[in-house]
């Protein structure tokens, strides 16, 4: 799945919180290109992908203390922050951030650490496997290697869950899981592991096989100008007869996780008419579906040109469904 712009496009469009940064280096942002390791002391060009290069932050947020923790996985070791309010009276729950398809650090996905504490939870974000402090190698998606590579970054969800059951603060607290595109195979896989998991979020994530979503999203050029319409690749799907590499049908079929799924009509990167298609077809009662018109990859309004506040339709949620108190 083709997330690697997604980082930055949500950090132009993300909340409004105080944040500040510590340092003034510069990296490139999470790409395709094997080039996100690479520091530079300068705003410019990353000379391997040809991105615009981006401030390296050290967000602090009011209210909240940032701890940075080393957590251990399948022989390695996460580097991650621990995000908990100064005042733990207002604790609503906990959060792991779980990445997309991008080489992404735990603050690259600040987008989704910034709703987690807007909801007054506890946070927990990672480097991902492979990139930024943690250990391991980076691979980029395959629909060969999904399997494999799924089952890898979901055993590090695992990791972290057991971490964060074992703060004090975190005891009686409900703990879910959020993230977009790639993780939304994720972190079902990892919830269908442990029943530690309360509830999930996903973003723009996909219900069918790694090979159908790749197949639609190489038709569509992820929405460049060289591919085809979205309702025309739909079309083709539909007589896709492929590799299907990871397919999460069995366990999207058997989750009790109650589920939260966030769907834009104008997403040029994932086949959303049969990603609902399926989730109508397994009409697994846990899940609700938001669907978000003319929305895009990135949950921005492609007609208006402004970003939807996901926050809007999750508070209600987690209260309706019980996660949280009335």
């Amino acid at each position: 799945m083709y997330l690697f712009k997604h980082a930055v496009l949500l950090a132009i469009c993300g909340l409004s919180l105080c944040c500040a940064a510590q340092e003034t280096m510069y990296k490139c942002p999470p790409c395709a290109s094997d080039c996100h390791d690479t520091i530079y002391n300068a705003p410019g060009i990353c000379p391997v992908c040809e991105m615009a290069l981006v401030e390296i932050k050290d967000n602090q947020f009011e209210g909240y203390s940032k701890k940075k923790v080393s957590i251990e996985s399948k022989g390695i070791s996460l580097n991650a922050a621990y995000y908990a309010p100064n005042n733990k009276n207002t604790l609503k729950g906990a959060l792991v951030i779980v990445h997309g398809s991008a080489p992404s650090t735990y603050e690259d996905v600040s987008y989704y650490t910034k709703i987690g504490i807007k909801l007054g939870m506890a946070v927990l974000a990672y480097d991902k496997r492979g990139v930024g402090g943690s250990g391991g190698t980076y691979q980029s998606f395959t629909v060969e290697g999904s399997k494999n590579w799924f089952n890898l970054l979901a055993s590090d969800v695992l990791a972290v869950i057991s971490w964060l059951k074992e703060q004090p603060e975190l005891e009686n607290a409900k703990l879910g899981l959020l993230g977009g595109s790639q993780a939304g195979w994720i972190m079902p896989l990892a919830a269908s592991k442990t029943k530690e998991v309360d509830f999930m979020i996903i973003g723009a994530g996909v219900a069918v096989s790694a090979g159908e979503e790749h197949f639609f999203s190489q038709l569509t050029g992820d929405g460049e100008e060289n591919g085809i319409s979205i309702q025309e690749a739909h079309k083709k799907l539909e007589g896709f007869q492929g590799e299907k590499g990871f397919d999460p049908t069995k366990i999207l079929k058997q989750l009790r996780t109650s589920t939260l799924w966030f769907l834009g009509t104008n997403d040029p990167v994932i086949p959303v008419d049969a990603t609902i298609e399926e989730l109508e077809r397994i009409n697994n009662p846990n899940f609700e579906i938001v669907l978000l018109p003319h929305g895009d990859h990135n949950f921005r309004n492609t007609k208006t040109g402004e970003p939807y506040n996901l926050i809007g339709f999750i508070q209600p949620w987690l209260t309706e469904s019980g996660i949280w108190n009335k």
